[in-house]
């Protein structure tokens, strides 16, 4: 039975502009990497409720719904906070996903993000607690706890860049998805760090810049290779440049005609692809 009002958020998704991975940890064997990354209008719809009930709910719908486990990242969260005490009553938590599974851009990482947010603004946690939550459910998740860009640094540390970075987007992802423990496994690319003293992003320097991870994602997935090249002799994009450990390769437009453009041909001329405008936020 729900017994309070039903609060409704948005889940963004995230992007990485571009990802050096820079070293190998020796202790877990896990890659310290590095990337700028931005939140886009593309967001999973969240519905909060109060219950009357033993156990919370967490329920998914929409089109990208199916497959989530029972033990996924909101889950988690909620179990967390509870053994700590600091959630002491019940919730139903709806998720419409629109944010399609395996595609490099954080759905599952977000949505818990998007939760701590929430218990945050209600005054349920502190700064300090929900990125303490943050870390120990994922890496990334600290990422989604505001809209600003950040530069997630090598250390696990992030920096909150105020500078907002406007881009439009053809988000293409192909009829399938990357493992994102496969394609770290495979990774032979290593950069140096180059974001370590940034203040302000130039949109040359974005250009310039690259996502390591591409390598060994090509290697293992020849068609996201041909999709990549096949974009970039359309020559509609500033630049094109896959997400996290993929499967969605961007688009990067700075005039929204040009990204209308380019999903008309994208229409016509990718049958097997999902492919959708955003925005950066």
């Amino acid at each position: 039975i729900l017994i309070k009002i039903t609060h409704t958020i948005k889940s963004y998704a995230k992007i990485n502009l571009n990802l050096n991975v820079v070293s190998k940890r020796k202790i877990n064997n896990l890659h310290k990497i590095e990337s700028l990354v931005a939140l886009i209008d593309l967001a999973d719809e969240i519905k909060i409720s109060e219950i009357r009930s033993k156990k919370h709910k967490v329920i998914f719908r929409g089109k990208y719904s199916k497959g989530i486990p029972k033990f996924n990242t909101i889950t988690h969260l909620l179990a967390l906070l509870e053994k700590e005490k600091i959630v002491k009553k019940k919730y139903q938590i709806l998720v419409k996903k629109n944010i399609p599974q395996k595609s490099g851009m954080g759905g599952g990482s977000m949505n818990a993000a998007s939760i701590l947010s929430f218990f945050l603004k209600k005054k349920i946690l502190t700064k300090k607690l929900s990125e303490k939550f943050a870390k120990k459910i994922g890496s990334d998740v600290i990422l989604g706890l505001n809209k600003f860009p950040k530069v997630y640094l090598p250390s696990g540390k992030i920096r909150v860049l105020k500078t907002r970075i406007k881009y439009y987007l053809l988000l293409v992802k192909p009829n399938f998805g990357c493992s994102t423990r496969k394609v770290f496994s495979a990774n032979k690319a290593f950069s140096k760090s180059k974001l370590g003293k940034l203040k302000n992003v130039s949109k040359n320097m974005i250009i310039n810049s690259e996502n390591d991870l591409e390598n060994s994602a090509f290697r293992l997935y020849p068609n996201l290779f041909k999709l990549k090249n096949k974009l970039l002799s359309w020559k509609k994009a500033e630049f094109v440049r896959m997400t996290g450990s993929g499967s969605t390769l961007v688009m990067y437009f700075s005039k929204e005609v040009s990204a209308k453009n380019a999903l008309k041909m994208s229409k016509r001329k990718l049958n097997n692809c999902w492919c959708i405008l955003s925005k950066v936020i």
